[in-house]
């Protein structure tokens, strides 16, 4: 994050600093991290989707709110402009799984290009924070899901959130021998993840949660193992770890579920009952938010384009993932994983969320027990007079 940008002291939380392996609760794997593995399956992971019947809707546009003609108009929908941004360079952090799916469709699909944008996509860097780096305007936006983003804004970083983009990119896996078999069986166990501030990290301790379990490190009733991506189910299998969360459609763990050594605890497609809190949520600079709501409308208007046409084209979507090298896999390999998703986007069911999801999120202590839900959720949200 730029100096312009300061943060406040914050609770560990998700989207934060760097976790210190030295924390209770948290502890570095002990894993071969020169086995080898292959290709590298940590950006195939994620989401995928049925259609929803909009076909003809995602295929021409039609059901767009912003329409490109009103490009250079001051005023929009309801929105005010003081500083226009359209014709500027759009950055947005580049694709890094296949849940990424909306994104790639709207860039590809010429979306974007439709909507009068110049969008150019440009790869984080290793361990970047790219939350903050979103507030602090190197990158114009991002996705992930919004649990992510709670923190991160509550300790004051500018980035607002406008639409969800689909469900079901989580998942939850023990080893299928009656040693985990229920989330509540996880308290005082060891649970494989990629990252502490990571979506599958911020989703299940809503589900460790419902179980009655703090997941939170201080409070030691779990025990948060950070593995590398790729590894997580070898450490599973080797009995580092008793269970791992993971993004959806994971397909080494997929395969370990076919093999029969594996099974799937909870997910965030229809398991959980958290499952109605959508992930992958458009994250925005808040500076562009605020200067120019009309483009910042158009931009995630055609990412929600993107979403639908990816429902509603499942086997094309696979095709250009591959093609086009967002996903190092064969179409054949995307698409499973794109069919565990749901592309549903919506800004309307993000907004309707949010109160509750942080109600519940503050419980697992990745939050300060005194925030504020209806706040949060009022500060996190833009509506940009998207009305799907």
């Amino acid at each position: 994050m730029s100096d312009d940008n300061p943060q406040t002291p914050h609770t560990p939380q998700p989207g934060g600093a760097t976790p210190d392996p030295s924390q209770p609760g948290l502890v570095d794997a002990n894993v071969d991290l020169d086995a080898a593995e292959g290709v590298s399956r940590r950006r195939a992971l994620t989401l995928g989707a049925v259609g929803v019947g909009v076909a003809a809707a995602a295929g021409l546009g039609s059901w767009a709110f912003i329409r490109s003609d009103k490009k250079d108009s001051s005023k929009a929908d309801g929105l005010t402009v003081t500083k226009s941004w359209a014709d500027r360079k759009l950055t947005v952090t580049a694709p890094s799984g296949v849940c990424d799916a909306p994104l790639v469709v709207a860039y590809e699909n010429g979306f974007f290009r439709d909507a009068g944008l110049n969008v150019v996509l440009k790869k984080t860097g290793t361990d970047e924070d790219a939350t903050a780096a979103v507030g602090s305007g190197k990158y114009i936006a991002t996705n992930g899901i919004f649990f992510n983003f709670l923190g991160p804004i509550y300790n004051g970083t500018p980035v607002k959130l406008s639409g969800g983009l689909h469900h079901g990119c989580l998942d939850l896996y023990a080893r299928n021998d009656g040693s985990v078999p229920t989330v509540a069986s996880l308290r005082g166990k060891k649970i494989g993840v990629s990252s502490l501030q990571g979506s599958a990290t911020n989703f299940f301790s809503l589900d460790l949660l419902d179980a009655g379990i703090n997941s939170s490190p201080a409070a030691k009733q779990v025990t948060w193992v950070v593995i590398e991506q790729d590894l997580l189910p070898k450490a599973l299998q080797d009995r580092k770890v008793d269970a791992i969360a993971t993004a959806g459609g994971f397909l080494p763990i997929i395969e370990g579920v076919k093999a029969g050594w594996a099974r799937e605890l909870s997910d965030n497609r229809s398991i959980s009952r958290n499952s109605a809190y959508p992930c992958c949520a458009v994250a925005l600079n808040g500076t562009f938010v605020s200067q120019d709501p009309v483009t910042a409308a158009r931009l995630v208007n055609a990412w929600a384009r993107g979403s639908r046409w990816a429902g509603a084209n499942l086997q094309a979507t696979a095709e250009i993932e591959s093609a086009k090298h967002h996903v190092p896999d064969t179409a054949a390999n995307i698409l499973p994983v794109l069919q565990t998703l749901t592309f549903d986007p919506s800004p309307k069911n993000l907004q309707e969320q949010l109160e509750p999801g942080i109600a519940k999120f503050i419980h697992t202590g990745f939050l300060p027990a005194t925030t504020d839900a209806k706040a949060l959720a009022d500060k996190v949200f833009v509506n940009l007079g998207l009305n799907f």
